[in-house]
């Protein structure tokens, strides 16, 4: 049996907020523990950063990267600019 197309989006919009969901149980406790106080390394402040960038579709993502953004902004102001310009270009260029 076909499914409408209504259904079809539905599915879909339901899969992308389960993806949302799972992305931030996963980040959530990663931005948590290098927003903690510790010393980051560049190296993993990007990795992080590549990770929240690329699911960044909800506002719970975006206000984990948000975070990490203003944490890190004095320490390291041109990574955090870069990835700043990079969701822009992303996400605000639609």
């Amino acid at each position: 049996m076909k499914e409408s197309m209504e259904e079809m989006i539905n599915t879909i919009v339901e899969s992308m907020k389960s993806l949302n969901r799972q992305a931030f149980s996963v980040y959530k406790p990663i931005v948590d523990e290098i927003c903690s106080g510790r010393a980051v390394e560049e190296k993993e402040l990007e990795n992080v950063l590549d990770g929240l960038v690329s699911v960044c579709m909800s506002d719970e993502m975006l206000d984990l990267f948000k975070r990490v953004c203003r944490k890190f902004y004095y320490q390291y102001p041109e990574i955090i600019t870069d990835y700043v310009m990079f969701y822009k270009e992303i996400y605000q260029e639609q």
